[in-house]
């Protein structure tokens, strides 16, 4: 993919995260010269399993996750260095529920 000017790797970032059918999915698609952040985030899941045997609850289990994250961040350069501004390239961005 070219963003218009030079040849510049595509940078391709995908997440993905499934709990218990749930699936949170990201996609990022660009030729930008620094990788942009990608997050996904589920806050707090709480999974609770009943189980009976002849009518009666013999077990509950319980499953709590609190603040499932992944996380691209940007590179930056390091304190006080200075970057040049780089032109526009082309990101394509792809949600799915």
């Amino acid at each position: 993919m070219n963003g218009g000017g030079g040849n510049m790797a595509l940078q391709k970032d995908e997440v993905s995260i499934n709990i218990a059918g749930l699936t949170m999915k990201v996609s990022r698609f660009s030729t930008l010269p620094v990788p942009h952040e990608v997050t996904a985030v589920i806050p707090r899941v709480e999974l609770r399993t009943w189980r009976y045997r002849n009518g009666e609850l013999i077990e509950i289990e319980e499953k709590i996750f609190n603040s499932v994250t992944i996380v691209h961040a940007p590179r930056h350069p390091p304190g006080g260095a200075k970057v040049p501004p780089e032109k526009p390239s082309h990101t394509t961005w792809k949600f799915s529920p």
